[in-house]
């Protein structure tokens, strides 16, 4: 095997050196929205399909390695369940929805059991056969009915169960669903007879509809399954059952709403490793917030309030990528361009935190876990309190750090204002304070420091950074129990001070060596964006193209970190685009303009393959269109269209690692000779 990998590597660099010399010119799954390594292209379109109606919420599920697509139309009684060839769009099967149709509003998908040879699904009230609530299987090779059990055949009448997804416990021997007539209500089915097994109330009530259940798993501890779904917007809770053969007892439910009136929407969703929940929160009276919880206990781990940078659609479901990083689309507050670089100190690329803030953003200003130049992580956190408005001027007016800022002088907000540095570790820090404005020379701030007091002379245009005229240097300070407290004030002489950001340098300590970097920045504009969340809730990065609505939806993030998500710009636009996270920032690839769409839950889709499809939501009563694109060839490693020397490097430097990665071009698991073999044969394809 040895000799194997040696001939492999030598034959690997032969042909890195050959490709060196020839080319002398330029050229050119699953449920958590984790779907086999597969990397973008140019879309190409492999097929297309016409619909009579829109497909639930655009959910589309797999079998046989990705052979057969599975989804449900739905509307006015009409909607059928379809099975579909991969090849070319054509139908296997399709329910007749004269004897079973899926009614308005019918928004649950289908759940797929490949072993037990069967499909399950649900339709909410009116649909066919019996006007009322049903949950169905269907033959998986004929599409005929199994069983069919019916709200009333249940217990419920009344009930509705079409408006969120069947779930198999992990064992494939149950089924559970929720019923949307009374969202605190879970029902567990055999999934041989659909038989009714237990029924579980919440003891919460006053659910919003919509709500649907979240992850299944196997409770490493009990053996059992357990279940988490959100719940009301009375008091905004996040509940765990567990399944205990004849009945379902609670584990924890955790109030994540904090007294106010938030509503829990959607899927909750769970890491890889089933240690950590999801949820993202809409409220009806101001700004939702995200919250990730301990699965085992319901203790919150952290929240992010929205109102900084993201206002959430209350259909979205973040996805998690191959990494734990949680991708959540919906629409984002992008302020100005974030500073990178030295400034006064540093070096070219170093990492700037981003404080981005207004009046229309509750005091005080805050941002924890500040990141070190490097992006690596620190317990540093900052307030900005009692500053009063944040402003910025166009690029000519200054770099990205001297062009906006936070001052006091307005709306009341006269100070003195304090920034705080808290979570500070002990040592020894030199902290350079910036203060510049572009349009006068008496807006500038008077600092104060462990009792010492500095104050800018300002000069304008921006000519560079200038120590006493742009910015303050405080050396060799200390925290006191962790904080270093700056007052800003207002020269005696001036209405208004301006500060720009902040540089923390460590000189002694666990933070020698370090450059903590804090740019002040203005809200920004609000449009429809991608935010990826680190798992220790700190940003990564946002995603937001010139011209964006919402993205709405949810998307899917493939092991070659592409993401697909849908913008709906208004009724008349929607795109889908692809993306590729690059760590800390977001690379564009392509988009692709869907046809006109209504409700705007437009969920892509991405095959063991990685043929793309998806088929946007429309009105019930239209036709739709399902797109199939074709992956493109294997081996572009970074997703930039030409398999050459760099796909080739990065699958040698991975050789040997396992997991969701982008250099396991065959999807196995793990990175070796039948990827470097993917790469070679491929080596040169769209150069």
């Amino acid at each position: 095997m040895r000799s194997m990998l040696t001939a492999f590597g030598l034959l690997a660099f032969a042909c890195l050196a050959w490709s060196q010399t020839l080319h002398t010119t330029p050229h050119g799954e699953g449920m958590r929205g984790l779907a086999p390594a597969t990397r973008p292209a140019t879309p190409t379109l492999r097929w297309q399909k016409t619909l009579p109606l829109g497909i639930a919420h655009g959910s589309i599920t797999f079998s046989h390695g990705g052979q057969y697509l599975y989804f449900k139309t739905f509307g006015a009684a009409q909607g059928q369940v379809f099975k579909v060839s991969a090849a070319d769009g054509s139908t296997v099967w399709a329910t007749n929805p004269a004897t079973l149709g899926f009614g308005n509003f019918s928004y649950s998908g289908v759940t797929v059991d490949e072993a037990a040879g069967r499909v399950y699904t649900s339709a909410r009230a009116s649909a066919q056969p019996t006007g009322q609530s049903f949950i169905a299987a269907l033959d998986i090779n004929t599409g005929a009915v199994v069983w069919l059990k019916t709200a009333s055949d249940l217990g419920l009448a009344g009930a509705d169960f079409g408006r969120g997804n069947i779930l198999l416990s992990p064992d494939r021997t149950r089924l559970y669903a929720r019923d949307n007539a009374d969202p605190s209500r879970i029902v567990c089915l055999n999934a041989a007879n659909g038989n009714l097994i237990w029924v579980y109330t919440s003891p919460f009530s006053g659910a919003p509809p919509f709500q649907t259940l979240g992850p299944v798993w196997t409770d490493p501890v009990s053996g059992r399954p357990r279940i988490a779904f959100c719940n009301n917007a009375t008091i905004g809770s996040i509940v765990v059952i567990e399944d205990a053969g004849t009945s379902a007892n609670l584990v924890w439910s955790a109030n994540v709403a904090l007294g106010l009136q938030y509503r829990w929407w959607g899927n909750v969703v769970a890491s890889l490793d089933f240690r950590t929940l999801y949820a993202n929160s809409f409220w009806d009276s101001g700004n939702p917030v995200f919250t990730a919880l301990d699965a085992a206990t319901g203790q919150i781990l952290w929240q992010i309030f929205y109102s900084v940078f993201n206002g959430m659609n209350q259909y979205q479901n973040p996805v998690i990528g191959g990494d734990g990083t949680i991708y959540s689309g919906g629409r984002v507050t992008i302020p100005p361009p974030i500073m990178s670089g030295p400034a006064a100190t540093g070096q070219p690329g170093d990492f700037w935190n981003s404080l981005a803030a207004s009046d229309q953003v509750p005091r005080p200003w805050t941002l924890e876990n500040l990141r070190a130049h490097d992006d690596s992580a620190t317990p540093i956190d900052i307030a900005n309190i009692d500053f009063a408005e944040s402003s910025t001027y166009p690029p000519s007016d200054g770099d990205d750090l001297m062009r906006d800022y936070h001052y006091i002088g307005a709306l009341g907000y006269n100070g003195p204002a304090t920034i705080r540095l808290s979570q500070v570790p002990d040592g020894t820090y030199d902290l350079y304070l910036y203060s510049f404005t572009p349009i006068a020379t008496d807006q500038n701030a008077v600092f104060t420091v462990n009792g010492i007091t500095k104050t800018v002379t300002p000069s304008i245009p921006f000519t560079g950074y200038q120590e006493d005229v742009n910015y303050v240097v405080y050396r060799n300070i200390s925290p006191t129990n962790g904080e270093i407290n700056i007052t800003v004030e207002i020269d005696l002489f001036n209405q208004y001070a301006v500060v720009n950001g902040l540089q923390l340098v460590g000189l002694t300590g666990s933070l020698a060596g370090k450059r903590v970097n804090v740019d002040f920045n203005q809200l920004g504009t609000i449009g429809g964006g991608i935010t990826a969340i680190r798992p220790d809730g700190t940003i990564r990065w946002q995603f937001k193209p010139e011209g964006s609505g919402e993205f709405s939806g949810w998307p899917v993030v493939t092991c070659g970190r592409v993401l697909y998500a849908c913008d709906q710009v208004d009724f008349a636009t929607t795109y889908l685009y692809a993306v590729r996270d690059e760590g800390n920032n977001a690379r564009f690839l392509w988009r692709f303009q869907l046809p006109y769409n209504y409700f705007g839950n437009n969920s892509p889709s991405v095959g063991p393959d990685g043929t793309l499809y998806i088929a946007p939501s429309r009105d019930s009563a239209d036709a739709q269109t399902l797109y199939a694109f074709a992956p493109a060839p294997a081996g572009d490693i970074n997703a930039d269209g030409c398999i050459d020397d760099a796909d080739l490097l990065a699958v040698l430097f991975s050789f040997g690692a396992s997991g969701c990665l982008p250099e396991d071009v065959n999807g196995d698991g793990v990175v070796d000779d039948a990827d470097l073999l993917e790469v070679l044969f491929n080596f040169g394809t769209g150069c």
